[in-house]
């Protein structure tokens, strides 16, 4: 009563109401039976008359769409005395102004803003985030004591060139909230935030002012027919056609438009970090059921998907980045989880039982994927520091590496230069003999048990490759096939000689060499631009 201002006093009769209020998901949340302390909490305040009641039931009596109960309140307050602050008697009596939608390229949600003003001139602006890879569901929403082009201004001061601010219909902007809301009735497990759904009356008494009519969100419709001609479309690109002969990766990415068209926000050539996380770590491995290469298959078939998708949209190059990074940071979960049949429908889940969400993701994706090349690279200081020079051609240093195993360790070196050579280019091969000398130095056993030599040097430089970003421009298919076998085949092997160097496989991603000298320059000059780049944004955001 004494800040000034509707919005704290609104905001607690709203709380109040959302928890006395009963909703469609309380009996399987265990919400408990609220179906009568709404109706019991005013008859109290009815009951009870003081300056503090009568403040509260103004608040109620601006919040409630119920005719009858509103009418009773109103009743009772026709009967009070108490002097109270003027804008207190005028907390139901708002006018709306404009209306605005704030969206980003990859599609993944946006915010709808709406202003309100009351007579005194005091205003408020609701924002409300809807989440469409969940179902096109209020994530989040919010009263902003700030008026609607204030708001505009600081978001395009501090958006990137992927971001847009349209204005929207009002009629529109009612439709959309109230299509998101009752979304949002029906997920599980619910949204949950600070303020939502805390705020939900008080989003609903400004949305109940704008005008009816409007147009919700309509999802785009892709047909039978436009699926298999994407599909066609794909395999007969650059990026597609090196997958066309294998019928596995047909029918996979077959699975991968109807993920993209009937989940999410429905744009089959449109990716982001969140919605690979949901493909990777739940809805895949929860739903496509085949054997373990089929199953293994996936990441690569994905990641050409992704890289064709982004060219056809025309999605800035940095965004695609992003989005491959999220795919290599969540293949070892996918990988696990569709090995590990323990979980429900036979598969395992996420270890927080959920959609295994990363807390970073929820966060500012500068943040993100700061602490990404962060760990590459050894440390943010090495980050900070990191220079783009080509590695030089550099000599095989046998130092440290027992006698008996000079033979071995010698024809695998012989297969890494010929394909570094030979595929890939100098700085690859000084790549692959740093760090072909630390495993076998590291775990000298590895090359005194009886295995072939050119598996080692393909998982050897297998795993170079994720670390490198190297897969982004030639296929695994295309190494793998240089020394004459399979992808599945190798990357056990990677695992072991991962161990040889100090990594647990289980704790550190495979793309994870964390060391400056063994990433080719063109991966740490996109790992520099990037970190200035996010860098840059953050402190913009500070700012």
């Amino acid at each position: 009563m004494t800040s000034g201002h509707p919005i704290d006093l609104l905001m607690m009769a709203s709380q109040i109401l959302e928890i006395s209020t009963p909703r469609p998901l309380d009996a399987v949340v265990g919400g408990g039976d609220p179906d009568s302390s709404r109706d019991d909490f005013l008859a109290s305040l009815l009951d009870f008359d003081s300056k503090e009641t009568t403040a509260l039931l103004h608040a109620f009596l601006a919040l409630l769409s119920d005719v009858a109960t509103a009418a009773e309140i109103h009743s009772e307050l026709e009967r009070r005395r108490w002097r109270l602050p003027d804008w207190i008697p005028e907390m139901g009596s708002i006018e709306i102004g404009e209306s605005i939608e704030m969206a980003h390229i990859l599609g993944d949600g946006e915010n709808v803003a709406v202003e309100a003003r009351w007579p005194s001139g005091r205003v408020v602006t609701i924002l409300v985030y809807i989440d469409h890879n969940m179902g096109t569901a209020v994530k989040d929403a919010f009263p902003a004591v700030e008026s609607l082009a204030s708001i505009r201004s600081a978001y395009l001061e501090n958006a990137d060139a992927d971001s847009t601010v349209t204005v929207i219909d009002p009629a529109d902007a009612r439709a959309r909230i109230e299509q998101a809301i009752e979304m949002g009735e029906r997920t599980y497990p619910p949204f949950v935030s600070q303020t939502w759904p805390g705020c939900r009356s008080l989003v609903e008494f400004v949305t109940r002012r704008l005008p009816v009519g409007g147009v919700g969100f309509e999802r785009p419709s892709w047909t039978e027919a436009e699926r298999r001609g994407l599909a066609r479309d794909f395999f007969d690109s650059p990026s597609g056609s090196p997958l066309a002969d294998d019928e596995d990766a047909r029918d996979i990415i077959d699975m991968l438009i109807w993920f993209a068209c009937d989940y999410g926000p429905g744009d089959p050539l449109r990716w982001s970090p969140v919605s690979i996380e949901i493909l990777f770590v739940d809805w895949f491995p929860r739903k496509i059921l085949g054997d373990a290469a089929y199953m293994q298959g996936m990441p690569e078939a994905a990641q050409a998907l992704v890289r064709y998708a982004h060219d056809e949209r025309g999605i800035p190059e940095h965004l695609t980045i992003e989005t491959l990074h999220a795919m290599d940071h969540w293949e070892a979960e996918y990988r696990r989880a569709v090995a590990d049949r323990s979980g429900p429908f036979g598969l395992s889940r996420a270890p927080s039982g959920g959609l295994g969400i990363d807390p970073l993701l929820d966060g500012p994706i500068e943040e993100y994927m700061l602490s990404v090349f962060a760990e590459q690279a050894g440390g943010r200081d090495v980050l900070d520091s990191l220079s783009d020079a080509p590695l030089p051609d550099e000599a095989f240093d046998w130092s440290g590496i027992p006698e008996d195993i000079h033979e071995r360790v010698g024809e695998v070196l012989g297969l890494v230069d010929r394909c570094s050579d030979e595929l890939l280019d100098v700085e690859y091969r000084t790549i692959a003999r740093r760090l072909l000398a630390r495993v076998a130095a590291g775990d000298p056993q590895i090359f005194r048990r009886k295995a072939r030599s050119d598996y080692a040097a393909a998982a050897l430089l297998w795993w170079i490759g994720k670390a490198n970003d190297l897969f982004w421009k030639i296929y695994v298919k295309d190494l793998m096939a240089w020394f004459g076998i399979k992808q599945g085949s190798v990357s056990q092997r990677a695992e072991t000689m991962r161990r040889a160097v100090g990594f647990d496989p289980y704790r550190t991603r495979v793309e994870v060499l964390g060391d400056p000298k063994l990433l080719h320059s063109t991966k740490r000059r996109s790992m520099i631009e990037a970190r200035d780049r996010y860098v840059e944004r953050l402190k913009a955001d500070e700012d």
